[in-house]
């Protein structure tokens, strides 16, 4: 009841907050809707004209690495296709500050995720003398994570992007319709009680309460961290890579190389990833959080090929 009063307060609060709009934008992004090799296929382009849509395309298909960059020439024709469309356009941060003050202190949803999580923490802390922290816990943990990376995959693929209609693939699809880069953070009562829901779930079938925390804490980080990238990824902020061979490299600490760097390239991997998801074709590209489950369930094809494919079909629909 607590956790259902809560959710309750805070969407009530959140909508409260919510700055009224005065203009929805139109279902463009998809140029056109064909017929591949006998299935259905909805595949999203910038809003350009033909002769643009060769030369600039959002994603530089020299390769078909998934850790290729977006030019700054590409990304600034994207964002200004959309956003002029817009009479009203949304604040999408573009530096790493105007992003994490939007995340963890403009919205409300972020902070009451770390909390309940730093709750849970603390408790798993205070049973430490009576339950001590074993292999077997670190095994459970290791896994609910896991469990995580996959149920994302799974339920992007199978659910959101599913065959028939529910009101996940319609609140999913009016995300897709949406200009690229914007604001995308789940509202607070479906991150806390999805959390919660969660959370007894693990508890039946683990009675055993440390083994129980240490589930909940890992499943609730990595979603944490999913529903802080996606969130990221779709803003303006872009990945500062900086190449062990520039002279800038030198300058860096160590801290910076080891975790940053690494970090800014696993960021600029994902959003190319799923910028392809969104821009491309929405059948691919599935993967989040870790992108090689696209190469492991096959949703990772060549992007010529299937920009080829999609070209044929448009060409026989028109």
């Amino acid at each position: 009841l607590a956790a259902a009063a809560l959710c309750y307060w805070v969407n009530a609060f959140s909508a409260s907050r919510a700055a009224p709009t005065t203009h929805h934008r139109p279902r463009q992004t998809r140029l056109f809707q064909g017929t591949v090799s006998g299935r259905n296929i909805a595949a999203s382009f910038p809003i350009i004209s033909p002769e643009e849509l060769e030369a600039d395309m959002l994603i530089n298909i020299n390769n078909n690495s998934a850790s290729k960059t977006i030019s700054s020439r590409q990304e600034e024709h994207a964002i200004t296709a959309t956003s002029n469309e817009a009479t009203t356009e949304e604040l999408v941060p573009s530096t790493w500050s105007q992003a994490l003050h939007h995340f963890f202190l403009k919205d409300i949803g972020p902070p009451l995720v770390v909390l309940t999580i730093s709750g849970f923490i603390l408790t798993r802390c205070q049973l430490i003398s009576t339950t001590p922290f074993s292999i077997t816990e670190l095994a459970i943990l290791a896994s609910s994570i896991l469990i995580w990376w996959i149920q994302e995959y799974c339920f992007h693929r199978v659910l959101l992007h599913s065959p028939f209609d529910w009101i996940g693939k319609s609140i999913h699809g009016a995300h897709h319709d949406k200009e690229y880069f914007h604001i995308s953070i789940d509202p607070p009562a479906l991150l806390l009680g999805w959390l919660f829901a969660a959370h007894f779930i693990i508890k039946a079938m683990l009675p055993q309460y440390h083994l129980c925390l240490s589930a909940t804490i890992g499943y609730s980080l990595a979603g944490l961290v999913y529903e802080w990238s996606h969130y990221i990824v779709h803003t303006k902020v872009k990945p500062r890579i900086i190449p062990p061979t520039s002279p800038s490299y030198q300058q860096l600490s160590i801290l910076e190389r080891i975790i940053i760097q690494p970090i800014m390239k696993a960021y600029a991997k994902m959003r190319d990833n799923h910028i392809r998801h969104h821009l491309i074709d929405d059948r691919y590209w599935y993967a989040f959080s870790v992108t090689e489950m696209d190469d492991l369930f096959g949703t990772n094809p060549n992007v010529k090929d299937v920009k080829r494919e999609i070209r044929k079909s448009r060409d026989g629909f028109q």
